[in-house]
C-alpha cells in the first residue's frame, strides 16, 4: 500500500518548483554533458552574475546540481542525470497535449 503524503510535506514539490523557471531548465541542459563554471553561464544566459548565482543556488538546494570550488571559480555539474528523464517525460506530455488539441480542431 502506498503511503499518502501530505502535499505540504511532499519533497517532490521542491524539484518541480526549481524546474518552474525556463532559465534553470536551460542551465541544466547546458550542463548535460559537461561541468560548467558559473561565470561561463553569464554570457550564455545574458543575465547578471547575481541572477546566475541565484538560479544555481536553487538547483543546488534541491539536489539537481553539485559544485566544486577551484580557486575563485565555482564549477557545477549535474548531480543526477535522471533529471533528464523527467524533462523528456514532460516534453512527451506536452506533445501529447498538443496532438489532442489539434485533433479537437479538426
Amino acid at each position: 500500500m502506498k503511503k499518502i503524503v501530505n502535499d505540504i510535506e511532499d519533497p517532490r514539490k521542491d524539484i518541480f518548483s526549481a524546474l518552474s523557471c525556463g532559465r534553470r531548465i536551460r542551465i541544466l541542459e547546458i550542463m548535460k554533458d559537461k561541468e560548467v563554471c558559473g561565470c561561463d553561464l553569464i554570457p550564455i544566459l545574458q543575465i547578471d552574475q547575481s541572477a546566475v548565482s541565484r538560479h544555481l543556488s536553487i538547483l543546488k538546494r534541491v539536489g539537481l546540481v553539485e559544485s566544486r570550488k577551484q580557486g575563485v571559480k565555482v564549477y557545477y555539474r549535474i548531480a543526477n542525470p535522471r533529471i533528464f528523464e523527467l524533462l523528456s517525460l514532460a516534453s512527451e506530455i506536452i506533445k501529447e497535449r498538443e496532438k489532442k488539441l489539434l485533433e479537437k480542431l479538426k
